[in-house]
């Protein structure tokens, strides 16, 4: 028996809540004043049959014995689950307090470096000395709002004007060291880092600044731009400038527009293109690409005229290499695409040449769509945005497919009258057209050559004989789960829930669609308040876990999502310290996905990605119609309740709320008819495509 259901075994709900408030039998069940807020008329129900509690009044939350503690005493869930343990007799193993050492330490810097912001941010403002400074971003036509919302600032021309600041509040020389405000000579003393420059602050996905990049504004400064350096808390391997502000938009609309200046960035926001964020000096990392591959699907990377011309300025061209490198490191790590050792080790090296047959496999493996826009000769984003955010929008809309675009850029100027060319054009791209793995798509692109070329498409790809397929490697089965240790709900969770983990994106992907099926008619808002009762809400909450360990472990890879400080998997299994979730996690990481599915229903034959993403959506939808289900159970209970007392108004409203959930369970049975099914992914598929529009906001 899984030790939260033991513990839960053991202790009555009623018996602990009543240590609490004071319970009254109410038929079957119990009731009580609230106690998570003020109220006169009890709408606190204790339902001992399902060890279930709920409020029906202002707070609209309920669950078991575990989330009861958790929000009345403020615990976390390690917490919870050890009082709860040593209440029921159930013994935990001990945990290891590194963690919490280095979040402290962490924690340390990050105050540091935002103590130092808002210093930079007040100079730039008020200093006598920093006129210049002003003027600069007045020329570069960033608005005080914008300057305000990246809390732009300026380092004062002195040796240790900042040092001062930050030793006045507390902070040690060390610790300015550690955190890259200082540097150290090798005399030993010290000196500001960042002098006479424009100070932009550089966050993590949650908005915490954890370095600088400063641009120099003296006409001799050198460097022109200087970021902090690699430290504890500041990897500019693993940040993308803007993502903080960009991730909601992005998360919306699944497309990213990457530029390479902190200034395009700024600007393109201010002008209302919120999706848009920048590498960090650099060129695309593997860490980037898969902190990116939690928000979106698109990726747009826009190119100046040579780079586009050519894929060939080194910004360009590394842009385009690390990608496909990316690609073939996760891909082999992952096991998502079998390589043979050779093309193994040809995908993993750094060439000069742009492999776009990798980026293709990464598309098609990964999720990826990538995509290129060409700017004007002589124009950056910041040029263009400013001068015409019209043609930006008109260009990040109408950015063009890898295939297209390189099949443009090598026609381009060139004599398709004459023959040999012909023959070199087609010999540089049939091979990309080969790979890709779309049968649609390459249908399309194999046809739209035959007809630049005007050579039939049977003597540009003449037919093969068809290898016969070779079954589908599967990896084999772990083994079988213990029949007595997971109920069925208890095993959909587990599959949907570890699902949900190796595919982030599925999360968003469920939203809309629970927001398509239960918002109110003029769609949800994203700064409106949760629906009251948790069966009604348009996006995943905890609720929609039943067991309290999946919804730490929801909770948990929610917090690891909105962290960019290191991968996601790793920052989960570092923050899960309890026994429960640790265990949990490490038979998901043992188990394929199937073994898990197999819990819940016999998987397909072959369970690709569609496959899983029509079992996650079922399951889900499953889950959300119990929890439905259980609500009008709850408010069934009050109705009659309050109809035998003759409270005839408080009957009536309860079943007002059980005709809503009754309608919300309807839409999302029609929902699981609509996007659980081959078609119905197919019509989904295409919406998207028509709705995943540039994401510029009013």
């Amino acid at each position: 028996m899984n030790v939260t259901d033991e513990i839960k075994q053991r202790l009555d709900i009623v018996d602990l809540i009543g240590d609490y408030v004071v319970l009254k039998r109410s038929g079957r069940n119990y009731k009580a004043l609230c106690p998570f807020h003020d109220e006169k008329t009890p709408s606190f129900v204790v339902f001992p049959e399902s060890q279930q509690w709920r409020c029906f009044g202002a707070c609209g939350e309920g669950g078991d014995i575990f989330s009861f503690v958790m929000k009345r005493e403020g615990w976390d869930f390690p917490e919870a689950l050890r009082v709860l343990a040593d209440r029921a007799g159930v013994e935990l193993k001990p945990q290891s307090p590194e963690q919490a050492q280095m979040q402290e330490q962490a924690e340390r810097l990050q105050s540091l470096l935002a103590e130092a912001a808002a210093f930079f941010h007040r100079q730039l403002l008020d200093a006598p000395n920093a006129r210049h400074a002003r003027e600069y971003v007045a020329r570069r036509g960033l608005s005080a709002e914008t300057l305000a919302s990246f809390e732009v600032g300026f380092a004062p021309d002195s040796w240790d004007a900042t040092m001062n600041l930050l030793l006045e509040r507390g902070f040690t020389r060390d610790d300015l060291v550690e955190a890259g405000m200082l540097v150290v000579k090798d005399t030993g003393s010290v000196y500001d880092r960042f002098r006479n420059r424009l100070m932009i602050p550089i966050r993590d996905g949650q908005g915490r600044v954890v370095g600088f990049g400063a641009r120099g504004l003296a006409a001799d400064a050198v460097p022109k731009y200087l970021n902090s350096p690699q430290g504890p808390i500041f990897d500019k391997s693993r940040l993308l400038f803007g993502l903080s502000h960009a991730r909601r938009t992005i998360r919306e609309s699944e497309t990213a527009v990457i530029v390479e200046g902190y200034m395009d960035v700024m600007q393109a926001h201010q002008a209302g293109f919120t999706n848009v964020i920048a590498e960090m000096g650099t060129a695309l990392t593997e860490a980037q690409l898969k902190l990116l591959s939690r928000y979106a699907s698109r990726l747009i990377l826009a190119l100046d005229p040579d780079s586009a011309g050519q894929m060939a300025t080194e910004r360009g061209r590394e842009v385009i290499e690390r990608v496909s490198k990316a690609a073939a490191e996760q891909v082999s790590e992952e096991g998502v695409w079998e390589f043979d050792s050779a093309e193994r080790d040809y995908r993993a090296r750094l060439t000069t040449e742009f492999d776009a047959a990798g980026m293709l496999r990464y598309e098609s493996r990964l999720g990826f769509d990538i995509r290129v826009i060409t700017l004007p000769e002589g124009k950056d984003p910041d040029d263009l945005i400013r001068e015409s955010p019209e043609d930006w929008a008109a260009l990040v809309e109408g950015a063009m497919p890898i295939v297209e675009h390189v099949i443009r850029q090598t026609t381009e100027g060139k004599n398709l009258d004459d023959a040999k060319v012909k023959s070199q054009v087609a010999a540089s791209i049939i091979p990309l057209i080969e790979d890709v793995a779309d049968p649609v798509e390459r249908s399309h692109y194999r046809q739209r050559l035959a007809r630049l070329l005007r050579i039939p498409e049977t003597t540009l790809f003449p037919k093969r004989q068809a290898a016969s397929p070779s079954p589908a490697r599967r990896p084999p089965p772990g083994p079988p789960l213990p029949e007595t240790a997971h109920s069925p709900t208890r095993s959909r969770e587990a599959f949907c829930l570890a699902a949900l983990i190796q595919r982030p994106r599925l999360i968003y992907r469920v939203n809309r669609i629970l927001a398509e099926c239960l918002a109110p008619d003029e769609g949800p808002d994203g700064e409106a308040a949760q629906p009251e009762m948790p069966g009604l809400a348009w996006y995943l909450t905890v609720h929609d876990f039943a067991q309290p360990e999946h919804r730490q472990i929801f909770t948990a890879w929610l917090s690891a999502l909105d962290q960019d400080a290191e991968d996601p998997l790793a920052w989960l299994r570092s923050g899960l310290d309890d026994p429960v979730t640790r265990t949990t996690i490490e038979e998901w990481e043992r188990l394929p996905l199937d073994a898990l599915l197999r819990k819940v229903t016999p998987p397909p034959a072959d369970l690709s990605d569609e496959a899983i993403h029509d079992e996650v959506l079922r399951g889900l939808l499953e889950l959300r119609s119990e929890q439905i289900n259980s609500q009008i159970q709850e408010l069934q209970f009050l109705m009659q309740e309050t109809e035998d007392s003759g409270e005839m108004a408080a009957a009536q409203a309860y079943g007002a709320t059980i005709n809503r959930l009754l309608a919300a369970r309807q839409r999302l049975w029609k929902a699981g008819k609509r996007y659980a099914t081959p078609r119905g992914r197919a019509e989904a598929r295409e919406n998207d495509g028509r709705n995943r529009l540039h994401a510029k906001t009013a």
